[in-house]
């Protein structure tokens, strides 16, 4: 073995360090003040425990070939071509916080020491127990790391580990089928405002989950040690 795969091997153990110490958090909220500006108070702790286990931060603005549409395609299969072409000079061992605004995933862009890139997303909520989805759903990979008021604690989980692809898959359809009919009411509508007034109705596309605290308590879970534990294997 040479000496650089000796160093990537030893050094790759820095993400699992960050990761069982995130695990070990209190509750962080992200909140948004009446300013309307968003204060990233859970994001900015992960940040710090991947910078305390040895990582450091760069900024997307080095990056300009990195745009959303890189980071949509990554997210929606995990092909990573694109990526690495637009991060080509991103240090092993370094994060972006926000690669794709305050809105869009990941939260923080991990390019590990062993040359990995890995998306962790940060969901907390005050008094739940289930991340609020909105109009996503967990990207397969992706590390994600949520946070409860309720239980002042922190619990992980890959997003395969929540939902499968087959179940992806259907609900993607789903989404298609809703979007002909939107599409067929939209004409009709346009043909009946004989007054000019623009009139519409959106259908808004929101995922959820629910069925009582056996399916939707992510730290009551009968699985929640398994996901945590398949996470620091992932990380690992």
């Amino acid at each position: 073995m040479c000496i650089t795969t000796l160093h990537l091997h030893y050094m790759s153990k820095q993400l699992l360090k960050a990761t069982k110490q995130i695990l070990t958090m209190s509750y962080y909220k992200n909140d948004q003040a009446r300013s309307g500006q968003v204060v990233h108070g859970h994001e900015n702790a992960v940040a710090t425990k991947l910078l305390e286990a040895g990582f450091s931060e760069t900024n997307k603005k080095d990056y300009p070939k990195l745009g959303k549409a890189v980071l949509k395609e990554w997210a929606r299969n995990s092909v990573d071509t694109n990526l690495r072409i637009a991060l080509a000079d991103m240090p092993l061992g370094s994060i972006i916080v926000q690669p794709a605004g305050s809105q869009g995933f990941p939260d923080i862009l991990v390019r590990d020491f062993d040359d990995r890139f890995i998306g962790f997303e940060c969901k907390s909520t005050k008094n739940g127990t289930c991340p609020m989805w909105n109009d996503s759903l967990p990207r397969p990979n992706a590390v994600y790391i949520f946070n409860s008021g309720k239980y002042n604690t922190t619990t992980v989980f890959l997003g395969h580990d929540v939902i499968t692809d087959a179940l992806q898959s259907l609900l993607d359809k789903k989404e298609q089928e809703y979007k002909k009919i939107d599409n067929k009411y939209k004409k009709l509508v346009d043909e009946l405002d004989i007054h000019n007034r623009g009139w519409q109705q959106k259908a808004r596309k929101q995922h959820f989950q629910y069925g009582g605290k056996d399916k939707t308590d992510y730290f009551s879970h009968t699985k929640r040690t398994i996901c945590e534990q398949n996470v620091l294997n992932f990380v690992k």
